[in-house]
């Protein structure tokens, strides 16, 4: 019986050195690729799936899908690739530990409701906790069916929270997690009683960071008292014309404040509306203003503080 990386999903193979799915021995649990991945970090390129072509697989396949998206990459583009999957499913928000203790879960799936319209049921999971409200094994069979795919985007904690899935029903298997993009290359099958339990490539998109939050994340505060330039990691900015409030949701950057003005595409921004940067989070402003920035793929939506 052939046996697969718990990196990548792979064929493992001992004969040619220049293919997928090679390990000196056969042995091993991983492949030299993910071996060299988990203990080296190095990253080779090779033959990502994409998005399209996962989407396109996903949907010829019948059971349920766990869709996992972490709370700062919570964004259309995002949004719209769990919508493009047909099969019966459920949006995982995950890495709940960054949240503020404060924040209610029913607040959030109130507001992505009706932000997102999300009309398949939500739950929440965290990385610490490894808890989700949804025990995943048995919402599969209530539905009437004996297979399940974890999906999501890259670096939301998909493999992690198999991972823990995995431990808490005494499998000794676990599957590589790391920071890189497509660690995952192809299904991977896992029996969990009479569920089979897949683990699947990660979906990719524009401007993915693969700095992780290491912690809650702490809102930072400014009281903008006349204009004013927001600097994020010396490289974009967002420049007020006028004093403002604003909150910044944003995972490990940097932030300085100066009072030069840029140049830029002017943007409007409704009240209490959140200006979100795919990959770094959001920023939360409070008045209604024009600004001047020179980030060129962003969203601005209603402020989950609204709720």
């Amino acid at each position: 019986m052939n046996k697969i990386c718990y990196g990548c999903g792979i064929t493992l193979q001992n004969t040619n050195k220049d293919a997928l799915g090679y390990t000196p021995k056969l042995t091993n649990d991983l492949c030299e690729r993910c071996f060299r991945l988990k203990h080296y970090g190095e990253v080779k390129e090779n033959d990502l799936i994409s998005n399209a072509d996962l989407i396109k697989t996903i949907n010829k396949r019948k059971g349920v899908v766990f869709f996992l998206i972490d709370f700062l990459n919570i964004n259309e583009e995002n949004i719209n690739i769990f919508k493009s999957i047909k099969l019966p499913k459920v949006l995982l928000i995950s890495k709940c530990d960054i949240l503020r203790k404060e924040m209610k879960y029913s607040k959030i799936s109130n507001w992505l409701k009706k932000v997102y319209n999300i009309t398949s049921e939500i739950s929440y999971c965290s990385s610490i906790a490894h808890f989700s409200k949804i025990n995943i094994l048995k919402y599969t069979a209530k539905l009437g069916y004996n297979t399940c795919f974890l999906m999501g985007i890259t670096n939301a904690g998909k493999s992690t929270f198999l991972n823990n899935l995995l431990k808490d029903n005494n499998i000794k298997k676990e599957v590589l997690t790391s920071k890189e993009k497509n660690t995952t290359l192809r299904f991977m099958k896992f029996m969990i009683d009479d569920i089979a339990v897949y683990d699947t490539p990660g979906f990719t998109y524009y401007n993915m960071n693969s700095s992780l939050p290491n912690g809650e994340i702490k809102p930072l505060s400014y009281n903008l008292k006349q204009a004013s330039t927001i600097i994020i990691n010396n490289d974009l900015y967002l420049s007020f014309k006028e004093a403002n409030k604003i909150v910044c949701y944003l995972n490990n950057v940097s932030i300085k404040k100066e009072y030069k003005e840029q140049i830029g595409v002017e943007i409007k921004i409704p009240q209490n509306s959140d200006l979100v940067i795919p990959g770094l989070g959001f920023i939360n402003i409070k008045e209604e203003c024009m600004i001047v920035t020179n980030i060129n793929n962003y969203e601005i939506r209603s402020s989950l503080s609204e709720e």
